[in-house]
C-alpha cells in the first residue's frame, strides 16, 4: 500500500501547483505528469484537439461508454472514482467511466468551500451524521454506511493529503487549502483512468432500450449504459451550479420541490443593530419563533451583518426560517446571551450588579465591549453611573439577556446561499443504491437531492457518501446488465 507523506509545492514548466507527494517522493506524480503530456503530444500529432493541465487530459468525448457521470463536483468526482473501482472489482475488463463537467476545471465550487479551507466532513458517528439532516436524515443511512468520514480521510490520504480536526468536530485538510482537495481528486481520477471531458455542459439525458443518450450543449452525443447525475444545486451559479440537474430530472418524470436558499444570513430590521457590523458573539443561542411556537434553536456563534445576523448559528437556523418567510409567515429571532444559565440564575446575577457600572462590568465579562455598550444604550442604562438602579430596570435587563428579540424580514438570495433547500424528491430515489425509482440505470447524488443539514461539514460528507454509493451502484449495474461490446 502507498503511504502518504504530505504535500509540497512543485513546478512543472509553466504549471505551478501544490502537487501530491507519495512515499516514493515526487517521482510518482512527476512520471504520471510527463506520461500524460507525452500521450497528449501523440494525440496532437494524430490531429486530435487535446488540452493538458496539471496532470489531467481534456479529450474529445468517447462515443460509447459504460458509466457517464455528469458534474465534477464533490459528489461527481467521488462517483467517478467509485464507479471505476466497482468496475475493477467486478472483473469486467475495459469498463469505461467518463466524467462530464461544464466548467474548464474540476471541482470549482469545492475549491471555494469553507471560505477556501474546505470543511470536508464532521467527526461524528453515523447516527450523529443522520440526525444533522433532521427527519429526512434516515434516507442517508445506506450512504453513510457505505462511505463514512473515515473512508473519506482514507481516500484523501491515498493522494498524500492528511486532515485535521478542529473545534466542534469540523474536519479540514492540514494545509487549510480547498484547492489541495481538488488537486487530490484530480490526481486520483487520473490514476483511476477516468476520462475527463471539460467545457461539456449536458442539456439532456434520454433513456432508451439501449441505455442512455447524453446530449451535450455543443452538439456531441454520448451513449452510456448507466448515468450518474451529480450536477449540484442552484446556489453560487458562478461555479456552474445553475440548476440544470433539476430540469433534466423533471423532464424524466421526477418530482422537484421548490428551491430556496439554505445556510444564509438572515435579515433583521431592528434599528439598534446598525453600526454593529462585524461584531461576533460566541457561546450564544439563537431561536426562531412563529405564531407563538419555537421552530428552531441553534447554539454557537453569530455575527452581526450589515442587514441582520450571520455566523454558523444563524446560517444553520436559516434552514427552518427561510421556508416560513417564503410562505410570508412572521418570524421572530430571539437571542439568548447566556444559554448555559437559567432565567433565575441570570436574574440573581444581574440583581447583584445594583448599578449601571455593575451591569456594564457584568456584560463586559462575556460580550464584546462594542456590543455591550450598544445593548446598554438600547436598554437606556447608563453604564458609567454609580447610582442604584430600580429593581424593575434590573429585572428588565436580566430578561433581555435571556431573550433579546429581532424581527426577521428575509434572507440572502439563493445565488449566495451555501446550499440549496429543496430538490429531487427522496421518494423518487432508492436510498440503498441512489438509483432512480422512475428511470432504471439513472443514479442521483449530491446537492440535487432534497437534503440539507446545518453547518459543520455534514452537507459535503453527504455529497461524498451519496456520490460513492451512486458510482458503486452504477458500476455494479453495468457489470450485471451491460451487454454491448464497446466501440
Amino acid at each position: 500500500m502507498v503511504r502518504p507523506t504530505g504535500i509540497e509545492p512543485v513546478t512543472y514548466g509553466s504549471v505551478d501547483r501544490h502537487s501530491i507527494q507519495l512515499s516514493y517522493g515526487r517521482t510518482t506524480l512527476i512520471v504520471l505528469h510527463f506520461l500524460l503530456h507525452a500521450s497528449a503530444r501523440r494525440v496532437r500529432k494524430a490531429g486530435q484537439a487535446t488540452r493538458v493541465d496539471s496532470g489531467i487530459i481534456w479529450s474529445e468525448m468517447t462515443a460509447d461508454v459504460d458509466v457517464c457521470v455528469i458534474g465534477a463536483g464533490a459528489a461527481g468526482a467521488m462517483a467517478a472514482l467509485s464507479a471505476s473501482k466497482a468496475a475493477h472489482e467486478s472483473g469486467r475488463k475495459g469498463m469505461s467511466v467518463v466524467l462530464l463537467e461544464r466548467n474548464q476545471v474540476l471541482g470549482k465550487k469545492l475549491g471555494i468551500t469553507g471560505k477556501g479551507r474546505a470543511n470536508l466532513t464532521h467527526d461524528s458517528s453515523r447516527n450523529e451524521l443522520v440526525e444533522a439532516f433532521g427527519q429526512d436524515g434516515r434516507f442517508l443511512y445506506p450512504a453513510f454506511s457505505a462511505f463514512s468520514p473515515d473512508d473519506l480521510v482514507g481516500v484523501l490520504q491515498q493522494a498524500g493529503l492528511d486532515v485535521k480536526r478542529e473545534r466542534g468536530g469540523r474536519v479540514f485538510p492540514v494545509t487549510d487549502r480547498a484547492a489541495d482537495v481538488v488537486q487530490a481528486f484530480g490526481f486520483l481520477l487520473a490514476k483511476a483512468g477516468v476520462r475527463m471531458c471539460y467545457s461539456s455542459r449536458v442539456t439532456g439525458v434520454l433513456p432508451g432500450e439501449d441505455g442512455f443518450q447524453v446530449v451535450v450543449e455543443n452538439g456531441d452525443l454520448l451513449r452510456a449504459d448507466a448515468v450518474v447525475l451529480a450536477t449540484g444545486g442552484k446556489s453560487y451559479p458562478g461555479t456552474g451550479s445553475t440548476g440544470d440537474g433539476y430540469r433534466m430530472l423533471a423532464d424524466l418524470g421526477h418530482h422537484i420541490s421548490p428551491l430556496l436558499p439554505g445556510l444564509v444570513p438572515l435579515y433583521c430590521d431592528d434599528w439598534w443593530l446598525a453600526g454593529l457590523e462585524g461584531v461576533s458573539l460566541e457561546g450564544v443561542a439563537l431561536e426562531a419563533r412563529t405564531g407563538g411556537h419555537t421552530i428552531g434553536r441553534v447554539a454557537g456563534e453569530i455575527m452581526i451583518t450589515p442587514r441582520g445576523v450571520g455566523g454558523p448559528a444563524a446560517l444553520s437556523l436559516s434552514l427552518a426560517v427561510v421556508p416560513l418567510i417564503a410562505q410570508r409567515r412572521e418570524v421572530t429571532l430571539a437571542l439568548d446571551l447566556r444559554p448555559g444559565r437559567s432565567v433565575e440564575e441570570v436574574g440573581r446575577e444581574v440583581a447583584a450588579c445594583r448599578t449601571g457600572q455593575g451591569v456594564r462590568r457584568y456584560l463586559d465579562a462575556f460580550l464584546p465591549r462594542r456590543f455591550a455598550g450598544v445593548l446598554l444604550d438600547h436598554w437606556r442604562i447608563d453604564g458609567s453611573s454609580a447610582m442604584p438602579l430600580r429593581a424593575k430596570t434590573l429585572g428588565m435587563a436580566a430578561a433581555l439577556v435571556k431573550n433579546t428579540e429581532w424581527t426577521c424580514s428575509g434572507s440572502e438570495p439563493l445565488a449566495s446561499a451555501i446550499v440549496t433547500v429543496g430538490g429531487v424528491s427522496l421518494k423518487d430515489i432508492d436510498p440503498r443504491s441512489m438509483q432512480s425509482r422512475i428511470v432504471p440505470g439513472l443514479f442521483v447524488a449530491g446537492e440535487v437531492l432534497d437534503l440539507q443539514a446545518r453547518t459543520g461539514g455534514f452537507n459535503l460528507q453527504a455529497a461524498f457518501s451519496t456520490g460513492f454509493l451512486a458510482g458503486k451502484s452504477a458500476g455494479e449495474y453495468v457489470a450485471k446488465w451491460g451487454k454491448r461490446d464497446k466501440l
